[in-house]
């Protein structure tokens, strides 16, 4: 099979961890680079040995690009991803994959008449931890879900706001520390324990004051199995704390600490459990993603990509798919819409 070329649109910090994975991935090519920023237009191009563009429009004039990773602001993924779609171009976006469910569904649509793949990056999901924890769920290890719980309780600095025209806007951004940072855990929550059906929240910015959307966010969720959960994101605890996943079921319960599982508890014994305390003894990695946007390696992302790229050359969905990525844009939307209001939420 052909070598699949591969354009980023957006060159800022999360670019490299999408050129990371393409060039560990096995039938793909970086070749170009674009963004709206000359200057880093032209120092990605030279970072990594590719023409460089402007205009993502003129990147993909090129003809020899089958794969493009969205790298822009959030609320900037849509216009990109229709404009491939239309030329046949598989999509790879940064979460969340859109800001609203309905610029989502054009999105889908727009792949769905195309022939073309589209996925969205969360990368927690490629952890050693979560997947067993997903494969412990799906075969019954749990029993009934009852509660399922994610914290993240996050720092950033007031510089990390100030120093960008569009994190924590509702235009661009989608929201605050739910939207941007939480969403990650929204993500595994509802990947591990299933949909949500109502939630119930209260929202603020209680630290940083001169962003538009929240910086901290409680909820409580009804999840369609009839489990309950909480979610507690914010970028206004300081020093920041490692994120927390909290599943619990008829016959017994889990904790995962930043990607680790730290508590493994049932009231039997399973195999599966074997493979859990392998895993608790390999301690938890240090890492200062809590206060740090930045602190985390390409692994999982390279992980991810690798997937995406063989789902595409095999004629399969990615690990990811497109209505996975919807869900958690889905029940933060939720959030948003019942701390408005002040009532229970439908999520749809």
């Amino acid at each position: 099979m052909k070598t699949l070329g591969v354009g980023i649109i957006g060159c800022g910090n999360i670019a490299p961890m999408h050129a990371a994975g393409y060039a560990r991935a096995e039938g793909a090519e970086l070749r170009a680079v674009c963004s709206g920023s000359e200057r880093s237009a032209r120092a990605a191009g030279e970072r990594w040995g590719v023409p460089w563009y402007t205009d993502w429009c003129e990147m993909m004039d090129r003809g020899d690009i089958d794969i493009v990773s969205v790298c822009t602001p959030s609320g900037l993924h849509m216009e990109p991803a229709l404009e491939a779609a239309r030329r046949g171009i598989h999509v790879l976006a940064e979460k969340p994959l859109e800001i609203t469910g309905e610029r989502i569904d054009a999105m889908i649509a727009a792949a769905g008449e195309h022939g073309t793949v589209l996925s969205c990056i969360f990368n927690n999901r490629f952890t050693e931890a979560h997947r067993l924890v997903k494969r412990a769920v799906d075969t019954g290890r749990f029993g009934k879900i009852l509660t399922a719980n994610a914290s993240v309780r996050w720092y950033r600095t007031p510089e990390y706001y100030a120093g960008s025209a569009w994190r924590g806007t509702w235009a661009l951004d989608g929201g605050g520390a739910l939207m941007n940072q939480s969403i990650h855990y929204v993500d595994l929550l509802l990947w591990i324990a299933g949909d949500a059906r109502r939630v119930s929240a209260y929202t603020g910015t209680l630290l940083h004051r001169g962003i538009e959307a929240e910086d901290t966010a409680v909820a409580a969720v009804e999840f369609e199995s009839g489990a309950l959960g909480t979610i507690i994101g914010t970028t206004s605890t300081y020093p920041g704390y490692p994120a927390i996943l909290e599943i619990a079921g008829e016959r017994g319960s889990c904790v995962i600490t930043d990607g680790k599982i730290t508590a493994w508890g049932f009231a039997d014994e399973d195999p599966i459990d074997a493979e859990a305390r392998a895993l608790m003894a390999q301690g938890t990695e240090k890492n200062n993603r809590a206060a740090d946007p930045m602190a985390f390696a390409a692994e999982n992302h390279c992980r991810q990509i690798a997937d995406f790229v063989t789902a595409i050359r095999e004629g399969r969905e990615p690990a990811v798919s497109a209505a996975d990525a919807r869900r958690s844009v889905a029940l933060i939307r939720a959030i948003y819409r019942s701390a408005k209001s002040g009532q229970s939420e439908e999520v749809r």
